[in-house]
């Protein structure tokens, strides 16, 4: 449920393309409560590189609303806004924990933060290769989704690089 609000859940709007933002804005003058996050992103225009902001889910925005309430059917004529997420002549509500997960993912300017679940100095199992079910500690990433490894071996300690499908996080 969305905080503070009785009956209040998060809906999914459609925007028309690239308004994200004025769909944001009309909808916000009208009391609704929404959510656009955004993610980093870089740009190379006439040999120049823009680092800006772009929406995660392009063509789309959260609503918070109680639709016994709200008087949703504005949403459908709002600026930036193609179309309400309905369900027949519902409207079609997010499943709980999808937005109040991303909410809190999100720093001060609603720029979503991906965490890795994998860290350098983890403790990590190998799934499969000659070394199978062998402890290993994550040295490095290197983004291609490869990790490197420290690994137990024979009394000393080998570096190993395998695919982070071939790991698995130990608790």
């Amino acid at each position: 449920m969305v905080e503070g609000e009785t009956g209040a859940r998060w809906y999914a709007a459609a925007t028309q393309p690239n308004k994200e933002l004025t769909a944001v804005e009309h909808l916000e003058r009208q009391a609704f409560r929404t959510f656009c996050p955004l993610e980093q992103v870089v740009r190379r225009h006439a040999r120049k590189v823009i680092r800006t902001t772009a929406p995660v889910f392009r063509g789309y925005v959260f609503i918070a609303m109680d639709p016994e309430l709200a008087r949703w059917r504005s949403i459908n004529g709002t600026w930036g806004v193609r179309a309400l997420i309905t369900n027949g002549d519902r409207p079609l509500a997010v499943r709980r924990g999808v937005v109040e997960t991303l909410l809190a993912s999100v720093d001060g300017d609603g720029v979503l933060r991906y965490v890795d679940p994998l860290q350098p100095g983890m403790t990590v199992r190998l799934r499969s290769g000659p070394l199978a079910d062998e402890l290993g500690v994550i040295e490095r990433l290197d983004g291609k989704r490869r990790v490197q490894l420290l690994l137990g071996f024979l009394g000393g300690s080998i570096r190993a690089v395998v695919d982070r499908a071939d790991i698995l996080k130990v608790a």
